[in-house]
């Protein structure tokens, strides 16, 4: 666990959210990883308090798994976490390409194709967290031209989750794949096609279960293994 003291003047408890949900994003936090409370106000050189008020908010964003009487730990998706979590982006996604092809297709497709290009760079640059970056850029392209701000605002409740797993779990391979999956949902959306661009983002949503399943098992030891068969829950516990 690796946190610089980049906390700034304001607001704290802010400060130390916005600190911990960019480490969790950027993968600076493994999967499954304890976190001391102790231990983040010493590195950020804060109080206790403001890092417990910021994993909570962080528990409210689906980042942070607390478990009573046992610490505070990044999340860890089970199977049935990465399934659901594909059909939220389904309804959501789907639904925000509809209402851009309606109201500002031509802003969308701009952006989709600049986040494309992105993405393509930073593959040629192996910068495995720009390429990330690049593929939630995409993907928020949809969110921010839909018009909507009820469906963006359900959109954050997961793009968090899915921005970490994207930078936690994506192999050379995956983000080349999804790279280009997003260049043939781009030539449809190009070509004014709303049913081939539907049908196209919703195999790309739904391919995200068998893409980042391994790697969330994989990510936990043996020993959070048996506490999650014990236990029943999505969360692997792992040493700091």
């Amino acid at each position: 666990m690796i946190v610089k003291a980049t906390v700034r003047p304001g607001s704290l408890t802010t400060q130390v959210t916005e600190r911990l949900r960019n480490a969790i994003l950027d993968a600076e936090f493994k999967l499954g990883e304890a976190l001391s409370e102790d231990k983040l106000a010493t590195a950020l050189k804060v109080s206790r308090t403001p890092v417990r008020e910021a994993l909570t908010a962080l528990q409210l964003q689906g980042l942070i798994h607390i478990q009573p009487q046992r610490g505070s730990f990044v999340f860890m998706p089970s199977v049935a976490d990465l399934a659901e979590l594909c059909e939220f982006r389904c309804i959501i996604e789907v639904q925000a390409l509809r209402l851009c092809f309606a109201h500002s297709r031509k802003a969308m497709l701009a952006q989709m194709r600049s986040a494309s290009s992105a993405m393509a760079a930073a593959r040629a640059a192996k910068d495995p967290l720009a390429s990330a970056r690049a593929d939630s850029a995409f993907h928020e392209s949809l969110l921010g031209n839909c018009q909507n701000h009820y469906l963006t605002e359900a959109y954050r409740l997961a793009s968090g989750k899915v921005s970490a797993l994207r930078a936690h779990s994506s192999t050379a391979n995956v983000r080349t794949a999804a790279n280009v999956e997003h260049e043939q949902i781009i030539k449809a959306v190009a070509r004014n096609d709303l049913p081939a661009a539907e049908a196209i983002l919703t195999d790309h949503i739904l391919k995200m279960r068998q893409r980042y399943e391994p790697k969330s098992r994989q990510s936990a030891t043996p020993r959070t293994a048996d506490r999650r068969r014990q236990a029943d829950e999505s969360i692997a516990l792992l040493d700091d």
